[in-house]
């Protein structure tokens, strides 16, 4: 009798709701937008739909094919953005300006990435609520609503003894599938992980246990039975047939109308424009105003539609309805060696013993690394002294240098090694970078694309009495430190006649080398941080945009410092985790399937099981 009592009222009050054309209207079917509408959409009763700038990329080989990921890049998939002049980088025939790849396609970047599938340690996510003041954002939440995205499959028998698995850090009935990769580079190991170890680095383990640190094979979302890429695209592909669940291609969402412009502003929908039917304007209606577009076109988005800096707008020729002028700001993206890997050059011996376990689809090696690990410890002292007598950096909000400050002295990954290929090479990373830029837009024209500034290499400390650029100081310091250690640890030292840049170089000529050989990693996030408003926030820890009733943000350009993990996975619990504030409202319709974890994790007894392939990497 409770139960149908229940019921009842459920569905009276989704009908009193349901007086608008759509429940939802997402701006976006990228890695979040797509992956939030497929979980809303399994109530019947929800409607939700979707606007995608670009097209249907779910048939193209270079996006279903993991072994050639990225190659949808420079194609009609990509938005094939370019950040402005980067005076800080080296100029590299470019005046430093750099590539920004945006899938532009159902599955937005989660089709053109290379599915690394991991998440944040507990300590970085804790944060989030405990210096950050976002209530309900912790490692609990955030580590549920991964797993809830997640099917993860255990590694191959014969790959196991090389890859620390735990199904109790994983999902077992999620739309993402993870895998591990059949092959392991025995370089990897038999010579580089032990050689760390030996070093003093952290012993390899799952890397989702909420201990993130350490040399991990990282998981891939693959799906083993066809050897695909698993990604929101798929996830959609999977409830195609949902009648409640409606996507639109080839529209540009222009702006946000407004049903009243009295603070808080009201939206009724979204405008767009048909790009396949001549640029015609149409406009979806909708309860609530979801901008999944990304860290470009989301801060665009709310800026053309008269949210952000009156100095910004005004400039565009925007009116202001809304004075946020944190719109468009904390845009961060870790710069990388991202032009040359930093290479060990293995003896006739090494070369020749070094081979794939399974001759094919190569499992990478990701090594994250606390400061302290990747710093001498003069180096590391001198840093740790300039942190602990700065209190604030120009341009950088003060919640975000305390946080960078408290991963720092906890001992959080700062620094990424990444091994992949069947070659002897490295690339670092300085994955939470202090140096922030924008997104602003500089026209009125919803088809120009704005002005994308990381600001790389852009804040300058001093340490010891010598001013440096703090970004590329970090880099460059902890890869030859990293390198040095590595190089001069058994087994390694046996097995390399050198390095390329050599080890031995004086710190000033490393750092010219790895100077010329960084740029972007394109993992790229924020413009529209969950912060307190007064902290520079744009939205709150419902993702509502302050200032307006109804119109949320969801997707990489929130996350209010970058994540060290790579983001994909991070934006996956972003999205099922704003599903869960959606359903959990008066309209919402309560929780459904892919909310619920299930009570033993299938995946502890499913292994990945690849299609019968000859194909070398």
């Amino acid at each position: 009798m409770r139960i149908g009592m229940l019921a009842t009222v459920l569905w009276a009050t989704l009908t009193a709701c349901q007086n608008v054309t759509y429940d939802y209207v997402i701006a976006g079917a990228g890695t979040a937008g797509l992956l939030l509408a497929v979980v809303l959409s399994e109530n019947p009763d929800v409607s939700v739909m979707v606007l995608e700038a670009g097209n249907d990329a779910r048939h193209q080989s270079n996006v279903t094919d993991p072994e050639r990921r990225g190659t949808i890049q420079h194609t009609q998939y990509d938005w094939g953005l370019e950040s402005t002049l980067q005076p800080y980088l080296y100029a590299n025939g470019t005046g430093g300006s750099q590539y920004v790849p945006r899938g532009k396609t159902i599955g937005g970047t989660s089709a053109m990435n290379w599915m690394i599938h991991n998440e944040n340690s507990r300590i970085q996510l804790d944060i989030w609520e405990s210096l950050l003041n976002l209530t309900g954002w912790n490692w609990t939440s955030m580590s549920t609503a991964f797993r809830e995205s997640e099917t993860m499959f255990g590694p191959p028998a014969a790959e196991a003894e090389d890859l620390p698995y735990n199904a109790s850090f994983h999902g077992g009935a999620g739309p993402i599938c993870s895998i591990f990769q059949r092959s392991v580079y025995t370089f990897f190991s038999n010579c580089v992980q032990p050689s760390l170890v030996n070093a003093g680095y952290e012993t390899p383990h799952d890397g989702n246990n909420g201990n993130a640190n350490g040399p991990n094979f990282l998981p891939f979302a693959v799906c083993p039975q066809n050897y695909t890429r698993s990604y929101s695209g798929s996830a959609y592909t999977a409830i195609e047939p949902r009648p409640n669940l409606h996507i639109l291609e080839s529209a540009h969402v222009s702006r946000i109308t407004w049903n009243s412009t009295q603070t808080p502003l009201t939206a009724s929908g979204l405008e767009y424009i048909d790009t396949a039917a001549g640029n015609a304007t149409s406009t979806v209606h909708a309860r609530e105003i979801i901008l999944s577009a990304g860290i470009v076109y989301s801060p665009q988005i709310l800026q053309l539609s008269g949210i952000g800096d009156p100095f910004v707008l005004s400039a565009a020729g925007v009116d202001t309805l809304l004075n946020l002028s944190s719109v468009g700001t904390s845009l961060r993206d870790p710069p990388m060696t991202n032009y040359w890997p930093i290479s060990f050059q293995l003896n006739e011996t090494a070369a020749a013993s070094a081979n794939l376990t399974g001759n094919e689809y190569i499992q990478n090696l990701i090594d994250l690394e606390p400061a302290s690990q990747m710093l001498s410890p003069e180096d590391y002292e001198m840093a740790s002294t300039w942190l602990n007598s700065t209190s604030s950096i120009p341009g950088l909000a003060d919640a975000q240098f305390a946080v960078f400050k408290h991963l720092w002295f906890t001992e959080q990954p700062l620094i990424e090694m990444a091994w992949q290929y069947t070659v002897a090479n490295v690339t670092p990373y300085n994955l939470i970078p202090l140096s922030q830029g924008t997104v602003h837009i500089n026209s009125s024209d919803p088809l120009h694309p704005p002005a994308i500034d990381p600001n790389y290499n852009s804040v300058n400390v001093t340490l010891n009495g010598t001013e440096v650029q703090w970004d590329m100081w970090f880099l460059a310091k902890a890869s030859q430190y990293y390198v040095t250690r590595l190089a001069t640890t058994e087994p390694m030292a046996s097995m390399i006649t050198g390095t390329m840049p050599d080890y031995r170089l004086s710190f000033e000529e490393w750092y010219d080398a790895i100077f010329e050989w960084t740029g972007s990693s394109q993992h790229l996030t924020g413009g529209n941080p969950m912060l307190p408003r007064e902290a520079g926030g744009v939205v709150d820890t419902e993702l509502l945009v302050y200032g307006t009733k109804n119109v949320r943000v969801v997707d990489g350009s929130v996350f209010p410092y970058q994540p060290s993990a790579h983001p994909m996975g991070v934006t996956y619990a972003l999205a099922v985790r704003a599903a869960r504030i959606l359903q959990g409202m008066p309209c919402g319709g309560g929780l459904t399937m892919t909310e619920q974890l299930p009570a033993s994790n299938v995946s502890a007894s499913a292994t990945a099981m690849f299609p019968m392939n000859s194909r070398a990497v």
